[in-house]
């Protein structure tokens, strides 16, 4: 590969300061990473790129991205601090631009990856208000004496600058939507979080021709908690049974928070009868607990709708769910009511 001239050079750094600016645009976390590795593949080709956050307490890079080759083989790996080429530039806060023949590439390698595959790899601090948040690291492999020129390798770390400041600004909206989709207390999902994956779920369950289910829980007689024991026995009392809807769940299922005492879950693929199993589980685990302060056992009431059974709309499934839930307190309490059966 030739050097790279002034005027490439140049041009270099007007793709960077062209490229800032929809890298910085992206809203999601994913989408800003996407967006730097093609921005600076226009400006610097390359055959692989990983993005690895430093995780400093462990003194491990913590990878968060990859493209190219040996994208498992790369997201896998761990580098310590005190025995790889990116701990080397965090504890440095230096590039580092390596090339064969270099000891350094011999004594790291990524596993189950080639060690005898010539390589080249240019390796940058990402740093954020003079702290080292991760590296930057890019490659070029598999052909004749490859190399990044050092004009090259200095518009990396150029754009290194631009992309932490990307991927802190991401990382940042991520976090505050996820705070603004989660209920303090419990930790659940909370109720704007619930009607979002709601439709979307419905309309996924239409689109592959699978029921899905929707179970609302009410904890019975939760007002009494609050007036007898006072409202911090109160939350532990929600935090108890979010636990329970918590471990009884699959990671496919969405459970949230939609009200003071009131829980909602959504199963996809399930059929009536095992959303009704779901939630005799939850209750028997109630039944079974100690969540009162008074020793007395936590119950709670529950009304389930599938799609199949009661309609795909969402909001006609939670209509259903919700009258079905209302008939179960009624029934009584401590229940679950699925409009063909009520189970105590």
């Amino acid at each position: 590969m030739h050097s790279a001239s002034p005027t490439q050079v140049v041009r270099g750094l007007e793709a960077i300061i062209d490229a800032a600016a929809g890298v910085l645009a992206e809203q999601s976390l994913t989408a800003t990473l996407n967006g730097m590795a093609r921005a600076l593949g226009a400006i610097v080709p390359f055959t692989s790129l990983a993005i690895y956050e430093a995780d400093h307490r462990a003194r491990v890079l913590v990878p968060v991205f990859a493209v190219g080759r040996y994208v498992d083989q790369t997201l896998a790996d761990r580098p310590p601090f005190d025995a790889s080429i990116g701990g080397s530039v965090v504890r440095s806060r230096e590039m580092a631009h390596i090339e064969l023949p270099d000891p350094r590439l011999s004594r790291y390698q990524i596993p189950d990856t080639p060690a005898d595959e010539p390589e080249a790899m240019v390796v940058v601090p990402l740093v954020v208000a003079d702290d080292v948040i991760g590296t930057l690291s890019v490659w070029r492999e598999g052909v004749e004496r490859p190399r990044f020129e050092p004009a090259e390798a200095q518009l990396i770390l150029r754009f290194a600058t631009l992309a932490a400041l990307a991927y802190a600004n991401a990382q940042q909206r991520e976090l505050l939507r996820e705070q603004a989709l989660t209920d303090a207390l419990t930790g659940l999902a909370n109720r704007r979080h619930f009607h979002e994956r709601l439709h979307a779920e419905v309309a996924r369950a239409e689109r592959e021709g699978r029921g899905l289910s929707l179970i609302l829980f009410d904890v019975d007689d939760f007002k009494s908690i609050n007036d007898r024991h006072g409202h911090p026995a109160g939350d532990a009392a929600l935090r108890g049974f979010a636990a329970l809807l918590r471990d009884e769940a699959r990671v496919s299922d969405v459970v949230c928070r939609v009200g003071g005492e009131e829980f909602a879950v959504l199963l996809p693929s399930t059929t009536v009868a095992e959303a009704m199993r779901y939630a005799v589980r939850v209750l028997l685990a109630s039944r079974c607990s100690a969540l009162r302060p008074d020793g007395r056992a936590l119950t709670a009431s529950a009304g389930v709708a599938n799609t199949r059974a009661d309609g795909p709309a969402g909001d006609e499934l939670l209509r259903v769910a919700d009258d079905r839930l209302l008939a179960a307190k009624a029934g009584g309490k401590d229940r679950v009511e699925c409009g063909l059966a009520a189970v105590a």
